[in-house]
Parts: structure tokens; C-alpha cells; sequence
């Protein structure tokens, strides 16, 4: 397919791993493109299935540069990402893992998109959820974040930041960036997801556009990385099957691992901010702080007695509308937990 020739260069980042059951259908959903890449640049991490071979073989039919990197030992997700990244040579880059769907509108909208917003760092989109048959589910993926109205409006108005220090809202195969922020990967300090970081750090420095239209299909499985969060029909399943006493103790375990999760993960930006002279001098960085204290702080709740945490979190309220991935609705959640 020729392209315009004023049009981006645009380069998809991939990384598979153990991928054989559901790869075809993504890279089939690649040559389905209205607007095919330019390079398909894809990181196989050591896989000991048919992967490497269905890989080889798609890069010899493809009808676009297909650039296959096997590496010898497993270097895990982020890092195999962040490798990606690397080898990628458009002026735009498009995350993409291995399980997921691209509509056929994927590629030509985000270039529109790019065309049309110069200012525009970074663009993520909304998508379909999908089961391991490719059906779909109920809700879209921005809502299985409580990636809500309001938050929207504070990303499209430039206030990403905030956005981003209360929950990641981007996920990375909806994700594409201009190359020119490769470098901040290369700064990313341990515990974080590549795409997390990138929208953080591309929000601190540049504009996120968010685009509310379903570009893509998240496929919701039990293998993956990082899914989405548990939605209210599993709940209800829970609390009928199990009954309120288990759904409090699993809700309870889930949410310490979170909490965990996310103190580690700012706690190690805060570290990194002490050699790092770029993030040492972000204003963000007194919020990212709190962030870190507060997660600190809800996992020591968590881990108290009932009384002791309802005296801790109804003190720090102000920290839960301003750090906890929901909200007071998080506050209301812990005090029942």
C-alpha cells in the first residue's frame, strides 16, 4: 500500500514471549491495516514454543518491513520493551503486545491524530475488552481503569500528571509516541511498566492526548502481565459463591499487593531522582513523594487492626482524593476491608 508522502514514519514495537495461541490473530489484525507501518520491529524473549518460527515466517510474507530479534536469555517484560523501543527507527511509535487486536483504523487514525496536534507527545485510545475467543465483554477499557469523564478532562486540558500520579490510565498496545521521547526509557527507574513511565514522563514534559474512539480490542485472560481490574460481575460472583467473608479477604490481599505495587514503584522514582538531575528538578516531584508515603501509608493500614486503620485513613482523607486510584471510593473500600 503506498503512503501519502508527507505522512509519519511510523514504526510498531512488539514483544512476545511464549505467544503461539493467540499471535496470529494480532499480526494478521497488522496486515489488516488501512494504513500499513512502515517496520514491525518485534522482540521475541527467549521463547521456547513454535514462536520464533511463526515470527520468521510472518516476516517473509509481510507486506512491510518485519524485523525479528530474538534474544538468547529472558530479560522480562519492561526490558524487553524498552528494547523494542530501541530498535524502532519512525518518527512515531506504537506499542503493541502479543494477545491483543488492532482495528483496521488503528494505524490511520493515530497519524491523523499526530498530523493534526504537533503539540502532542504521546496518544492513547479507548478499546473493546475481548475474551480468549475474541468476543466481547461488557464495558471498554477505559472504563475497566475508572478512567472516568472528569479524568478524561484533566488530560485533555494538559493535567495529566495528576491524573497519572493517582493510576496509570494508559495501556501500552493502545499506546503510540513520538520517537523523539525514546530517551526517557533509557531513565526508568526498576519496578515500572514501560508504558506507565512513558505516559508520565512524556505527560511532564509534553502534551498526552487521550482519544476516546475504540481502536483496538484488549484481550482479558488469565495470563497475562498486567489485566485489567476485577470488574462488578466477578464481585457479585464472589459474593454469592463465596460469601462476604471471602470476597473482604480476597479484596483485602488483592488490594495490599496493589498498595505494594505502587509504593515500590514510586519509592524507586524517588530514589532515582537523587542521581537523576532531570527528575530532581520536575515540580511533580513533591506529589510523586506523597504518592510514595501514601501507599506506604495504606499498606501499614491494611495491615492493622480496624480501629487503627479508620483512625489512619479518615486522617488522611485529603491523600486518598489526591493519590489513591479511586478516589475516596478507594477510602470507603479500605474501611470495609
Amino acid at each position: 500500500m503506498s503512503q501519502p508522502q508527507n505522512c509519519l514514519a511510523i514504526s510498531v514495537a512488539m514483544c512476545t514471549y511464549n505467544g503461539m495461541r493467540y499471535l496470529p490473530e494480532q499480526l494478521k489484525s497488522f496486515s489488516e491495516q488501512q494504513r500499513l507501518p512502515d517496520e514491525l520491529v518485534i522482540c521475541d524473549d527467549a521463547s521456547s514454543d513454535g514462536t520464533p518460527d511463526l515470527l520468521q515466517e510472518f516476516a517473509r510474507t509481510a507486506a512491510f518491513p518485519v524485523h525479528v530479534h530474538e534474544n538468547s536469555q529472558n530479560m522480562g517484560y519492561s526490558r524487553n520493551f524498552m528494547q523494542a523501543v530501541e530498535f524502532c527507527t519512525g518518527d512515531v511509535i506504537a506499542l503493541s503486545d502479543q494477545d491483543d487486536l488492532w482495528y483496521p483504523h488503528k494505524l490511520e487514525r493515530i497519524e491523523e491524530l499526530f498530523v493534526e496536534h504537533s503539540e502532542a507527545g504521546g496518544i492513547f485510545s479507548n478499546g473493546d475488552l475481548v475474551d480468549s475467543l475474541s468476543a466481547r465483554l461488557p464495558g471498554d477499557l477505559w472504563g475497566s481503569f475508572s478512567f472516568d469523564s472528569g479524568s478524561q478532562r484533566h488530560v485533555a486540558n494538559d493535567d495529566a500528571v495528576k491524573v497519572l500520579l493517582r493510576r496509570n490510565v494508559v495501556t501500552g498496545m493502545a499506546f503510540a509516541f513520538r520517537s523523539s521521547y525514546r530517551q526517557v526509557v533509557r531513565r526508568m527507574p526498576p519496578h515500572w511498566p514501560h508504558d506507565f513511565w512513558l505516559a508520565l514522563m512524556i505527560a511532564a514534559e509534553s502534551r498526552l492526548l487521550p482519544c476516546p474512539e475504540h481502536l483496538v480490542a484488549y484481550r482479558v485472560h488469565t495470563n497475562q502481565q498486567i489485566g485489567v481490574p476485577i470488574n462488578g460481575a466477578e464481585k457479585r460472583g464472589l459474593l454469592r459463591g463465596k460469601g462476604l467473608g471471602h470476597y473482604r479477604a480476597r479484596s483485602r490481599e488483592r488490594n495490599l499487593r496493589e498498595y505494594t505495587r505502587d509504593a515500590v514503584q514510586f519509592e524507586s522514582l524517588i530514589e532515582a531522582s537523587k542521581s537523576d538531575s532531570h527528575l530532581a528538578e520536575a515540580v511533580w516531584l513533591p506529589q510523586a513523594a506523597a504518592k510514595a508515603r501514601h501507599m506506604r501509608r495504606v499498606v501499614h493500614q491494611l495491615e492493622s487492626g480496624r480501629a487503627a486503620r479508620w483512625v489512619s485513613a479518615l486522617t488522611h482523607w485529603n491523600s486518598y482524593r489526591l493519590y489513591a486510584p479511586t478516589g475516596l471510593k478507594a477510602l470507603a473500600r479500605d474501611l470495609m476491608l
